[in-house]
């Protein structure tokens, strides 16, 4: 511990010594602040007063409703309205141009505030003059031009912010004019802005004029060109679907082929069934030939002799004449039925042919037909080009007549929309801006008495009566490594260490009074971040007297600094239970892992200070990691709590790391230490946060608890 003793001949300031001098001579102050106020109130009131006016015009599109172009660009009107497009007003309203407007409207060319010939040159220029450096000694700018930039100088335009209105102000010793100028500025800008409008419009009618003239010619020839091509290569559309007449035709023999396959294949499917029953000597039951109406009339025959068959055959032998005499009168009408069947198939294999045929002769002019519809093709590809290109200039023709149309009537009614308007006038102002002089000849006065009392101050410190011998103060005793805490801190573990010691063999050590304060720099980087879960683990190597309750300490300086902290002791000592004021056999995370108690069951209040706690408890699960168990428990904690302070032992550091938003690795062995380094790699490696690494002194052997 070293000790700190002021030198014997160190002085300073005596502040009764101050306050008398500057008593004393504050009358005087006083008196010097009149004098110097009635100079600045003369000063000032010899000035001539200074008047401001001001004009408020709005950006907006002025185009109305009902005479809106509909191919207008949106894109121009955005660039007017945009931040850009303002500055640009402002600086077209301060132009040259509409200043000498404004000037010769209100005829300011003679008017002496403006005209330099008629102002008296001040003490300065006058100096200048006599030595060959005024004015007058090199003219180099005519009298207009100055006057335009002594007008300029009076005007003030800009935009007011978050708004598309700009201020144009105007400064003058006549209020009248004051006000006429703002409002001649705006007037002219708006004039100005109508008589851009309609130039352009006059412009843009010629131009409109000259290209109509040369798009009419263009569009004539185009059309005149399509319907030539269309002649020369027969491209003459017919019927509602605008087909040419080689298509059509084509449309027309591909139908007649297609209904002439159909009848042959019928034609060649019926002789073929007829024929095949002919050969096979079945029954023929052809539609053709039971169509027939000799057929008809025969199988009427055979009919009735199978009757008289039938009758004979009841009373006579089947081997009487008059039975043989009938079957064989019979099998002459079946032979006479089948004759007629094989005319009837040869007819219709005559009609198969006379298909076959047909359809021959269609397949040719079809194929014909084709080449025919190839060439019409790409004829039409090309008519088609040539119509877009007739097309396009009749579309491009159409809108230029239309915007012909416009600009012609918008000429006509000399109506031209400006993009602004305004929205207040200059009114002429009744108080002057300049000089005010109740406030500038008071803060004079109070200027003049602080820099008196300044002077005074000064004088009395120079000739030493504001200042006497330092006194002689008690010891301060300097505490070693009382450092902002950053990355790394040592604290100092001296006589002064609040411990708790618990009963069991497993014991922990307080932090001392400077280590707290320290604590606190860490727990203001934790607010300021915003930590959710802090981690503490303890690297291997603490003394045999016990772990620091760094966690404890942390946990308090966050609840006093107004946070809702709560405490989660992963330790099997029981070391912060006892530290934080509770008896022993608590319920703990054990038993709310397990389901055995509740969140209320659980939970303590630290008897110093306003932060929770969750001891260990009296179960040890196997494994607080298994299953999403704890990350639930956890889950819940955080809507509750603004920092969770998780007391733990090395090994849970891979268990917890990943969700946590700070960690904290104490040693008492150094940073150096192989077994410090491995437990800042552990938390390192598992955890995405801020890592800080503390390091304490170890507690002596046999301290006081």
């Amino acid at each position: 511990m070293s000790f700190q003793i002021p030198h014997a001949t160190d002085v300073e300031v005596d502040l009764r010594a101050v306050f008398r001098a500057i008593r004393r001579r504050f009358p005087l102050f006083i008196l010097l602040a009149l004098l110097v106020g009635a100079g600045v109130y003369a000063l000032l009131s010899s000035m001539d007063p200074r008047y401001t006016a001001e004009t408020t015009i709005l950006i907006e599109p002025g185009e109305s409703d009902l005479t809106r172009i509909d191919a207008a660009n949106p894109q121009e009107t955005a660039t007017l309205l945009d931040e850009q497009g303002i500055a640009s007003q402002v600086q077209l309203i301060r132009s040259r141009d509409i200043a000498r407007a404004v000037i010769d409207e209100l005829d300011l060319w003679t008017h002496a505030e403006f005209d330099p010939e008629q102002q008296s040159p001040s003490l300065l220029d006058g100096l200048l003059s006599r030595i060959g450096l005024g004015d007058d000694a090199a003219p180099l700018t005519s009298t207009e031009e100055l006057v335009i930039d002594a007008f300029l100088a009076s005007l003030a335009v800009g935009p007011i912010d978050r708004t598309r209105v700009i201020s144009i102000s105007f400064t003058s010793t006549d209020p009248q004019l004051a006000a006429d100028a703002a409002n001649a500025v705006a007037r002219q800008y708006i004039a100005m802005q109508r008589s851009l409008r309609q130039e352009s419009t006059e412009g843009a009618t010629a131009w409109l004029q000259d290209e109509i003239a040369t798009l009419s010619q263009r569009v004539q020839e185009a059309e005149a060109e399509v319907e030539a091509f269309r002649s020369s290569q027969d491209l003459y559309a017919i019927g509602p679907n605008a087909v040419t007449l080689a298509e059509q035709r084509m449309a027309d023999i591909a139908t007649a082929l297609s209904a002439q396959t159909a009848a042959r294949i019928e034609a060649e499917a019926r002789a073929g069934q007829i024929r095949a029953q002919l050969d096979s000597g079945a029954a023929l039951n052809v539609p053709e030939v039971l169509a027939s109406p000799l057929i008809q009339s025969l199988r009427g025959q055979q009919a009735t002799l199978r009757t008289q068959i039938s009758e004979a055959s009841a009373t006579l032998l089947p081997g009487h004449p008059r039975l043989r005499e009938l079957n064989a009168q019979v099998a002459d009408l079946e032979e006479d039925i089948r004759d007629e069947a094989g005319r009837i198939l040869a007819s219709i294999e005559a009609e198969a042919e006379l298909s076959r045929q047909r359809e021959a002769e269609l397949t040719t002019t079809l194929d014909t037909l084709k080449i025919e519809v190839a060439r019409v093709n790409a004829a039409t590809v090309e008519l088609n080009a040539l119509e877009r290109v007739a097309a396009a200039d009749s579309a491009f023709l159409e809108l230029y007549l239309s915007r012909y149309r416009e600009a012609i009537a918008r000429l006509n009614t000399e109506y031209q929309p400006v993009n602004a308007r305004v929205i207040s006038a200059a009114a002429v102002p009744s108080e002057p801006v300049f000089p005010n002089k109740i406030p500038m000849t008071v803060g004079a006065m109070l200027l003049t008495i602080i820099l008196a009392a300044a002077v005074a101050l000064v004088r009395e410190l120079a000739s030493g009566r504001a200042t006497r011998p330092a006194a002689l103060l008690a010891p301060i005793p300097i505490v070693p490594g009382e450092v902002p805490v950053g990355a790394r801190v040592r604290w100092s573990d001296d006589g002064d260490v609040r411990r708790m010691m618990p009963h069991d063999p497993h014991s922990a050590h307080g932090l001392a009074a400077q280590a707290e304060r320290s604590l606190a720099a860490i727990a203001g980087q934790i607010r300021a971040k915003q930590a959710k879960r802090i981690l503490i683990t303890i690297a291997e190597g603490t003394s045999a007297n016990g772990r620091p309750l760094a966690a404890v300490a942390l946990a308090r300086t966050l609840a006093r600094l107004g946070a809702r902290v709560l405490l989660v002791d992963l330790h099997r000592d029981d070391a912060d239970r006892i530290a934080m004021g509770e008896a022993g056999g608590l319920p703990g995370i054990g038993e709310l892992f397990l389901g055995e108690a509740s969140f209320a069951q659980v939970i303590f209040r630290d008897r110093s200070s306003p932060a929770h706690f969750i001891p260990a408890g009296r179960q040890r699960p196997a494994d607080l990691t298994e299953g999403d168990r704890l990350t639930s428990l956890l889950g819940a904690l955080d809507h509750t709590y603004d920092h969770i302070v998780f007391d733990i032992d090395q090994e849970l550091v891979p268990a917890l790391g990943p969700g946590a938003g700070a960690a904290i690795v104490v040693t008492e062995v150094g940073a150096a230490d192989p077994r410090t380094v491995r437990a800042y790699d552990a938390v390192t490696a598992a955890s995405s946060a801020d890592v800080m690494l503390l390091i304490a002194d170890p507690l002596p052997a046999g301290a006081a608890a």
